[in-house]
């Protein structure tokens, strides 16, 4: 009986230990220089007071993003992210910047959003419960990738700048 403990003992601990990434399969990172944040001013509006901005996450919450299938994973799984208030889906654009310079803005969506958008989104998907940067919400819809093609155009030169940054820093798969 009590090989059988032991066996059954040893072979949950290995079960266990296969489920912890070594050290060494953890990408090598550095202080990040990017930064995401949100204001209280509308999107594409001057404001006529003070703009406020507060940070929502920083390059330094990311381990990585793997632009193949445009995956934003953070550390954590950023079960605790500012990104899960309610609060912010009422300003639901954050603008994205590398030090205090800025790259670009998108809107924030999940699964239950029931409209849809051409431009660049950070979308979060319930389900599976990751984060996406991507063209358009929701994916496929017919007849908008030329639209949303044009719009990511638009951006090229900052998105490039951000996937540079990523790679820069450690934080980049493909």
């Amino acid at each position: 009986m009590e090989r059988v403990v032991l066996f059954f003992v040893t072979l949950l601990n290995l079960s266990l230990a296969g489920c912890h990434p070594k050290p060494e399969d953890e990408p090598v990172q550095t202080a990040s220089s990017i930064i995401v944040k949100t204001s209280n001013a509308a999107e594409g509006v001057a404001a006529r007071s003070e703009v406020l901005e507060t940070v929502v996450f920083t390059g330094n919450d990311i381990l990585w993003f793997n632009e193949t299938t445009k995956e934003l994973c953070f550390k954590n799984n950023f079960s605790s992210s500012p990104l899960n208030n309610p609060f912010l889906y009422a300003r639901p654009a954050i603008r994205f910047y590398i030090h205090d310079e800025y790259l670009f803005s998108t809107i924030i969506v999940t699964g239950l959003s029931s409209r849809s958008y051409n431009e660049l989104v950070f979308y979060y998907s319930i389900p599976e419960n990751k984060y996406f940067l991507v063209d358009g919400y929701p994916p496929g819809l017919s007849g908008a990738q030329e639209e949303r093609d044009e719009n990511m155009r638009k951006i090229a030169g900052e998105w490039n700048r951000f996937i540079e940054q990523l790679k820069k820093e450690g934080r980049y798969k493909n």
